[in-house]
């Protein structure tokens, strides 16, 4: 029951309460505060706020938790624009915990219910998908049923959750049967008379899943299908998926059928699954993601040929014309099988740059082709990507805790493409990217204030930094560059941050040798980095000004 002691506004919802019927009660900005303490099931009804003043359902100050033997553990029929939030104490990360669901899922959205926002709630011990967003069509009593042209999902957003626990998906936000399904009049019961009928189940768009943790799900850690557009998976933390080995159910990250999203800045370790699976329309950007030992525990004592699994595979349900993905700056360590395996020829391109993939467990079989592997007929262009197959020369901070941050010295430091046109500023952990002016390679970009990229490169040679000298420079400074061709030449000096600071010259030279003056004018004390580019490449060196 509601319980309204002052307020019309506040309703206080007792540990007695199992349903929740706002119609004709709760209005536009209202908020129902859930009473501390563990409960029973909750389904809210007819709860309908507005963009402008959503409907806000909260825990009383102490943590609220939901143990039943109910087929869900919350759920929303016929709901929109609703914040369901754990935040009230912020000394309780999950003010809101779902600790267990005997016969069912977690958080349902359905039966119509839209522009839905979750978190800090935390959902454990689910035997079936921890949160289920979307309206399967089927018959009601009078044989109607939610399709495409009458219903769009708007707006959903899940993040700062705790997922863990799971035995089919961590999260499942849209129907995989984009294509369409077949509706009987016998599901559930309803009017047999109805028959049967082919549908094409509803679009969301808009969705947002981001800052969470999903551990330990039999099935895929995080599925996002059917939404066509506006549609962000990034941030968030995936650790030992896939682990009943269902067919089909095994990723970290799956993008089903119909969806177009960007996925990007996610971490997953140790699934028995693929770390990101891609089964959408085709404009996907796929970027700054960390995949650790994809499938690496998936019929282990077997050979990887027999039983494959991949940090990136990409496959096909429906496909946009003209569509292009993007998969660049990720870091794939360990993977049973591939790298990536892109099999989908009909995305009109692929685009795949500045990744480090290592060590992949057909290489010994295939050797290079177990980095990235093409089917015919797929349109792929590759570029700047960094792969070994053993960790150690790579150059990560320390693989042996899963730190695959780079350290200054590393071979994928400042040697990436320049993706300053597909707007990346950023790596995995939200750092400045490119640091230092160059683009690394993988999920991380360097943070190292003393990184140079001296001697890197056969074509290096090509432009030789003579001398700089004096170095530390007290007044002037004399640089002598040995061109062996001529090139086009430009010579700046940037801060520790990357700033750019001065730029000495900018122009074409013929072969042989140049000097060119550094004056300490302008120049505050410090470290700076002067940096020569070329046709042929970059060479960076300390520059002291005292």
């Amino acid at each position: 029951m509601l319980v309204n002691p002052v307020f019309a506004t506040n309703f206080f919802i007792t540990r007695a309460t199992t349903t929740v019927d706002g119609n004709g009660v709760v209005n536009p900005g209202d908020t129902l505060t859930l009473e501390s303490g563990t409960r029973d099931f909750l389904l809210f009804k007819n709860l309908v706020g507005s963009a402008q003043n959503p409907i806000v359902i909260i825990n009383q100050h102490n943590q609220v938790e939901i143990n039943t033997n109910h087929f869900y553990g919350i759920k929303f029929d016929r709901c929109s624009h609703i914040k369901l939030t754990g935040k009230a104490n912020p000394a309780i990360k999950y003010g809101i915990y779902i600790s267990r669901v005997g016969n069912g899922t977690g958080v349902t959205v359905d039966n119509y219910s839209t522009d839905f926002e979750m978190e800090n709630v935390e959902v454990a011990n689910i035997p079936i998908a921890g949160i289920y967003i979307k309206t399967d069509p089927f018959y009601a009593n009078d044989c109607s049923y939610a399709h495409r042209d009458n219903f769009t999902m708007k707006n959903i957003s899940v993040h700062d959750c705790y997922i863990h626990d799971v035995e089919d998906e961590g999260m499942y936000i849209g129907s995989s049967k984009y294509t369409g399904t077949t509706i009987t009049g016998t599901v559930s019961g309803y009017n047999d008379h109805c028959g049967s009928t082919s549908v094409l189940p509803h679009i969301i768009e808009g969705v947002r899943v981001y800052d969470n943790i999903v551990e330990d799900t039999g099935w895929d850690g995080i599925q996002v299908s059917s939404t066509t557009k506006d549609c962000f998976i990034y941030n968030n933390v995936i650790r030992n998926d896939s682990y009943k080995e269902t067919q089909f159910q095994m990723s970290g990250i799956l993008i089903g059928g119909g969806s177009n999203c960007d996925c990007y800045n996610n971490k997953i370790y140790d699934g028995k699954g693929d770390g990101i699976d891609i089964l959408g329309l085709g404009n996907a950007k796929i970027y700054n993601n960390l995949i650790v030992r994809a499938g690496a525990s998936y019929h282990p004592s077997d050979p990887p040929t027999t039983w494959q699994k991949h940090g990136i595979w990409i496959g096909h349900v429906s496909t946009t014309a003209g569509s292009q993905t993007l998969i660049y700056n990720n870091t794939i360590v360990g993977p049973r099988s591939f790298g990536m395996k892109l099999t989908n020829p009909n995305i009109s391109s692929y685009k795949v740059y500045n990744n480090i993939i290592v060590d992949p467990g057909l290489f010994e079989t295939l050797g290079e082709n177990a980095y990235i592997n093409i089917s015919a007929g797929v349109n792929f262009e590759s570029s700047n990507n960094q792969v070994a197959s053993t960790i150690s020369s790579v150059g990560f901070v320390n693989s042996n805790s899963d730190n695959y941050d780079l350290i200054g010295t590393s071979p994928a430091v400042n040697t990436g493409m320049n993706l300053l046109g597909f707007g990346l500023s950023f790596d995995i952990d939200d750092r400045v990217r490119p640091f230092a002016g160059f683009y690394d390679i993988g999920a991380y970009e360097s943070q190292d204030p003393t990184i140079g990229i001296e001697d890197r490169g056969e074509n290096q040679s090509k432009i030789i930094i003579e001398s700089i000298s004096p170095n530390p420079i007290t007044y002037e400074s004399i640089l002598r560059i040995q061109l062996e061709e001529p090139s086009y030449l430009r010579i700046s000096i940037l801060d520790p941050l990357g700033k750019l600071m001065e730029v000495i010259v900018d122009e074409s030279k013929d072969n042989g040798n140049h000097s060119f003056t550094i004056s300490k004018s302008g120049f505050e004390p410090g470290l700076y980095f002067l940096v020569v580019e070329s046709q042929f490449g970059k060479v960076s060196k300390k520059l002291i000004i005292i």
